[in-house]
């Protein structure tokens, strides 16, 4: 299975056979369930306790998170990585913040995919949602 960049959802019973996979074949994987959280600090705060984050963030701007994990997974200096967002409310009609953290996921993704971005070091960042039935 092809590794694809980008912003995906997935069944739960597809969860742990692409991790297994993705593990097999190298991919950094990060692996956050952020529960029941949708408020923006909240989100931001239960993703850094997990993602690199370069500088670390206090939360307060998505501008912020934005550059402070393209930054930190830049660093890392992998080919390829994947985020797996456990929680309903990822999959389920996302809206508010839930729906801004994705933009700003999305915008990560495109920016680390280019070549002139990442000075010829581009990595595929694959946001994986998962659904939680």
């Amino acid at each position: 299975m092809e590794f694809e960049a980008g912003i995906h959802q997935a069944r739960a019973s597809e969860v742990e056979p692409l991790l297994s996979a993705w593990a097999g074949s190298g991919v950094r994987v990060f692996d956050v369930d952020t529960g029941d959280v949708v408020e923006q600090t909240a989100i931001i705060l239960s993703l850094a306790r997990v993602l690199p984050m370069e500088p670390p963030t206090c939360g307060q701007s998505w501008e912020a998170f934005g550059d402070s994990l393209w930054e930190g997974i830049f660093q890392l200096e992998e080919p390829r990585v994947a985020i797996v967002l456990r929680g309903e409310h990822w999959t389920n009609q996302p809206y508010g913040a839930v729906q801004d953290v994705l933009d700003v996921l999305q915008h990560v993704v495109e920016v680390l995919g280019d070549e002139k971005a990442t000075v010829g070091r581009p990595t595929k960042l694959r946001v994986l949602l998962a659904a939680s039935s």
